[in-house]
């Protein structure tokens, strides 16, 4: 251990409580699609990456349906990734994991 706090997706690093990161979470879901999310469904599901995972590879692009810019009208967007980051598995192969990268979701869609 190095002393140094570990950080968990979806926070990255910060000490948010849950009311706060349903804030920003409702702030970027906003930014990205401009306008209301519809309804805010608590989903339970594992938080953590296993331990051993699987490389499959590079993550080159994401290929996504969305209503965003435009409520109730869901087109198909297609992302390439500049820094790619590492598509990987579970042991089991029933869970896919993106790790790395370098992107950020904005008002423009997926950067990076």
């Amino acid at each position: 251990m190095t002393g140094k706090r570990e950080k968990f997706p979806g926070w990255d690093g910060r000490d948010l409580n849950d009311r706060q990161q349903l804030r920003l979470g409702e702030g970027l879901y906003r930014q990205f699609n401009r306008f209301e999310p519809a309804r805010i469904e608590h989903v339970r599901h594992p938080r953590l990456i296993p331990p051993v995972v699987v490389e499959l590879g590079e993550l080159a692009g994401v290929i996504y349906r969305s209503d965003k810019w435009q409520p109730g009208n869901p087109r198909t967007y297609i992302h390439f990734m500049e820094n790619p980051p590492r598509l990987v598995s579970s042991v089991t192969g029933k869970q896919l994991y993106i790790v790395g990268g370098d992107y950020r979701v904005t008002s423009r869609g997926i950067e990076g």
